[in-house]
């Protein structure tokens, strides 16, 4: 087995009651050569005194608030993470999740020359760590395909990195509020050539879906969120159209206008303005007809400032 250094990347805010199972994980890894940067977003409870206690312990654990110049967010975390960091394959985590022993092992085992990433999946779990799914993964359509259409549940601890890949390429992007690790991975797996990546069936980890609270649910449609969503969207279409992909294009049509009703459910009238002339945009030249469809259909949803089940009916169903 080669002996590379492996730098695991963890934000961290507030987690102090799930940190530990996370860390223990770490622990328990069956390859040994890795450092573990847990980086906190300025937590509040006693997460700084339990990731201490582990780094008195191993001194493979290192901590480090987020700077104050440095944007608050688990993404900004994850970028400043991968700066300090040293080794040369990284994988960022998440403080909630567990990995399995063979977690890193499994991966570099995986390691080719010409290799720029090595994906695995893992299990979906409650927020008690019980009753694993096994988490979709698939490559025959090709990758950016099957992750934007949601085929292959690609997420934040699957993809192991080459760092040298990562040097000079935007990470993640602190300019959007929701779906970062979305723009992220789609952005990378555009165009990726088969050659330069591995797909590992073996599950290495357990992703902990907590419960859909009240609060999450209110918070899907705040403007903020629906715009990061839905710029996603746009450059994930783009990029369908230049594929001349007709699943992708429709799939990610259907969800704009999904988007844009619930912008005028909302009273957001920039913001369904802005999505309508958008997707107009993007789509004329291949769809002139439905394209004009879109256009009108904001129009009215902008004048009248009503949305309709019926219309959005009509728009889902007519003309792709």
């Amino acid at each position: 087995m080669k002996n590379i250094l492996v730098s695991i990347i963890i934000p961290t805010y507030n987690r102090a009651h799930l940190i530990p199972e996370t860390l223990d994980s770490v622990l328990k890894q069956s390859y040994t050569n890795w450092e573990c940067l847990v980086i906190d977003d300025g937590s509040s409870d006693n997460t700084g005194e339990i990731v201490n206690s582990y780094c008195k312990k191993d001194q493979r654990f290192k901590y480090y608030h987020r700077p104050v110049n440095v944007t608050k967010g688990a993404n900004a975390c994850r970028n400043f993470g991968f700066e300090i960091s040293k080794g040369e394959y990284v994988n960022w985590f998440d403080d909630d999740d567990v990995m399995l022993n063979s977690f890193i092992e499994e991966k570099v085992l995986n390691i080719r020359d010409k290799l720029n990433f090595v994906i695995s999946t893992g299990y979906y779990v409650d927020g008690n760590l019980k009753n694993e799914r096994l988490i979709p993964l698939k490559d025959k359509e090709g990758l950016f395909k099957e992750y934007v259409l949601w085929k292959s549940h690609i997420l934040t601890p699957s993809v192991f990195f080459k760092r040298d890949f990562l040097l000079n390429k935007d990470l993640f992007n602190l300019k959007i509020y929701r779906g970062q690790e979305t723009e992220f991975f789609s952005r990378l797996f555009f165009k990726t050539n088969k050659k330069n990546y591995k797909i590992v069936n073996t599950p290495t980890f357990l992703y902990r879906q907590h419960a859909n609270t009240k609060t999450q649910r209110s918070q899907s449609f705040e403007n903020k969120y629906l715009i990061s969503q839905v710029y996603i969207a746009l450059k994930n279409l783009e990029r369908g159209i230049l594929l001349n992909d007709t699943e992708i294009i429709n799939k990610l049509i259907k969800g704009l206008v999904y988007f844009l009703f619930r912008s005028a459910q909302n009273n957001y009238v920039k913001t369904t303005y802005s999505i309508g002339f958008n997707l107009f945009k993007s789509i004329y030249k291949i769809k002139p007809i439905y394209a004009v469809k879109v256009y009108f259909v904001t129009i009215v949803l902008v004048i009248y400032g009503k949305e309709s089940y019926k219309m959005e009916s009509w728009l889902m169903n007519t003309g792709l």
